[in-house]
């Protein structure tokens, strides 16, 4: 049996309650890591459906975006169908994530399109925001690209690891782009 003692003193000290959250921490980050593995390499993928969610009124700015992502959605779902799911389960799970953040964005530009005062929007304009959300919609359509590509080839090898290699850096792109929405 390994034990490990950390401190002279009886009682529980600074570094012993570091060292357990430290621990707690990495056993997390590792259960994370291994169910993330099994999804991706071992377990059957369920494709989450796209959700309906309705557009806002054609006059706001937000309108013309959210319409290209709704588009962009089905298209990107229909990519991925083709791909293997070790290629496409992560995939499809960000870009969820992100088309969710992007809507929740849009809704932030309708509050301040509508002049209401909310401690939830901060006090920048709405074209600010608009063009973050256009931003976030562009790196999903470059996702969406790489994803069609990747779909079309008829290669195998290095090619085709390649392609998965650009769609994962797609992929991260479009999550870096979520982060750095709501600043």
């Amino acid at each position: 049996m390994l034990t490990v003692e950390i401190g002279d003193q009886p009682g529980l000290e600074v570094a012993e309650l570091i060292a357990g959250l430290a621990a707690l921490v990495l056993s997390v980050g590792a259960i994370e890591a291994g169910v993330r593995a099994y999804r991706i390499n071992l377990g059957r993928h369920v494709w989450p459906t796209i959700p309906v969610s309705a557009l806002p009124p054609e006059s706001s700015l937000s309108f013309v975006p959210l319409a290209r992502l709704a588009a962009r959605e089905r298209e990107l779902a229909g990519h991925l169908a083709t791909l293997p799911d070790a290629v496409a389960a992560d995939t499809w799970m960000r870009a969820a994530t992100a088309a969710r953040a992007l809507r929740a964005h849009a809704v932030r530009v309708t509050v301040v399109e509508g002049g209401q005062k909310s401690r939830d929007v901060p006090g920048s304009g709405p074209d600010l925001l608009v063009s973050r959300l256009r931003e976030g919609v562009s790196a999903y359509e470059r996702l969406t690209d790489t994803a069609a590509e990747l779909s079309a080839q008829d290669t195998h090898g290095t090619a085709r690891q390649n392609a998965a290699v650009r769609l994962a850096d797609a992929t991260d792109a479009l999550v870096g782009m979520m982060r750095g929405l709501d600043s």
